[in-house]
């Protein structure tokens, strides 16, 4: 009889053990995707099958996500806020920063005022609470990443042609600007947007000591030493990288291994390949690579590397495919560029061009376990899921997709 409930207990602790092992394996695929979107946004086609397009968008918006099954929830809305156009998510997943720019502010195209804003991430309900707002110190300001350390927040403001650093508070709030820097010159004189700078991206090296800009209006990658400790940036010498004449830099990263920079060339079509030297903070150009679909023109938007830095992707917006009208881009199909790696020469090689499934894919996300990529079409509203298969890059639909207004963002949180 002691046996007996000897072995039942044996029996119900290992049970115990088995289910807690599985509700964490659960937990751990579990994720929060939040998602950008423009909720002002407006699209006039001048074809005839479709008229006028307008966002209904109220902010950001939260889908809940399973790594193992591919499992999405129904969007909700986590936070009611005017264009949130990109996110940033901090180190430890518990605050979450939003850019918004007011398009009626000023007037100008490219001279909206902008605002960045913090959040407190609810773990159990995925929704925001709103921490403070502050203004960017600069117009339409359209790209923000944190540094390593998540006590700045780093800011490309387009339209003014500057860049600006705000320190992090300990409770997540937004506190003072530790570094303003404004570009200056031109690009091609025959391309209005390069009439001035025009900074798209920023981000630091993988060791937290530089930041790196790419300015799509002067055709410039900068480089300026970073100090983690106040936040300050200050010009190195050489002080840029130069990319070749109407090339329009947009988007910068650099590979896990932190021994490659890439830069995905808007206007241009093309990405380069840099050898980053850690020690001095330069850029030299190892290759440049078109990223152009076949009879296309194609504006590249967005560019993710593989956590194991084995492949490259980025999606394109076409504007038009042979001899098809301009105006005839929404009825086109965006696509994701996939491309491999060499290991040691960091260069690329093209594999397949994937249709992203809807129309203009402004970005796209890939979960942090790379199992799946999200690209998200703009026009059409919809977010498209794909699976990747580990060994080759490539990209399959899985036939499962979520409506989400004008969605242009998406960064991913893990469920705690």
């Amino acid at each position: 009889m002691r046996g007996n409930r000897r072995t039942f207990c044996l029996l119900f602790f290992f049970l115990l053990a088995a289910l807690a092992c599985q509700a964490a394996t659960a937990k751990g695929n579990d994720f929060f995707m939040y998602f950008g979107t423009y909720t002002g946004f407006k699209f006039v086609s001048q074809s005839a099958t479709r008229g006028v397009g307008e966002s209904h968008s109220k902010g950001i918006y939260v889908s809940r996500f399973n790594a193992a099954t591919g499992e999405m929830g129904e969007p909700e809305l986590a936070a009611e806020i005017l264009n949130p156009s990109f996110l940033v998510v901090d180190p430890n997943h518990r605050f979450l920063y939003a850019l918004t720019e007011d398009p009626l502010s000023l007037g100008p195209p490219l001279d909206h005022a902008s605002y960045v804003s913090a959040f407190a991430i609810n773990h159990a309900t995925g929704k925001l609470r709103l921490l403070n707002t502050i203004p960017t110190g600069g117009t339409s300001t359209c790209h923000l990443s944190m540094d390593k350390t998540g006590k700045f927040v780093l800011l490309a403001n387009f339209g003014s042609g500057s860049i600006s650093v705000v320190r992090v508070k300990e409770n997540g709030s937004l506190g003072e600007q530790t570094a303003f820097v404004q570009h200056l010159g031109h690009g091609s004189p025959d391309v209005p947007v390069q009439s001035g700078p025009h900074p798209h991206t920023i981000v630091v090296s993988p060791d937290n000591r530089y930041v790196i800009v790419s300015d799509l209006g002067v055709d410039k990658v900068f480089i300026y030493h970073f100090d983690a400790r106040t936040g300050a940036l200050s010009p190195l010498d050489p002080s840029f990288a130069a990319v070749e004449p109407g090339g329009g830099p947009r988007r910068f990263l650099f590979d896990p291994s932190g021994k490659f920079g890439y830069q995905l060339n808007e206007m241009g079509s093309t990405v380069i390949t840099f050898a980053w030297d850690s020690a001095q903070g330069t850029l030299t150009k190892v290759q440049e690579i078109s990223i152009k679909p076949p009879g296309s023109r194609n504006a590249g938007a967005e560019m993710q590397i593989s956590a194991d830095g084995k492949f490259l992707y980025q999606s394109n917006r076409l504007s038009r495919i042979n001899d098809q009208p301009p105006h005839a881009i929404d009825r086109l199909p965006g696509t994701i560029g996939l491309f491999a790696i060499d290991p040691g020469k960091g260069t690329l090689t093209e594999i397949q061009q994937f249709p992203s499934g809807g129309v203009m894919p402004r970005s796209f996300g890939i979960d942090p376990t790379g199992r799946y990529l999200f690209a998200l079409n703009q026009i059409s509203n919809n977010v498209v899921q794909f699976k990747i298969d580990p060994a080759t890059g490539m990209l399959t639909k899985t036939g499962k997709e979520i409506k989400v207004e004008t969605p242009v963002c998406l960064q991913f949180v893990p469920v705690v």
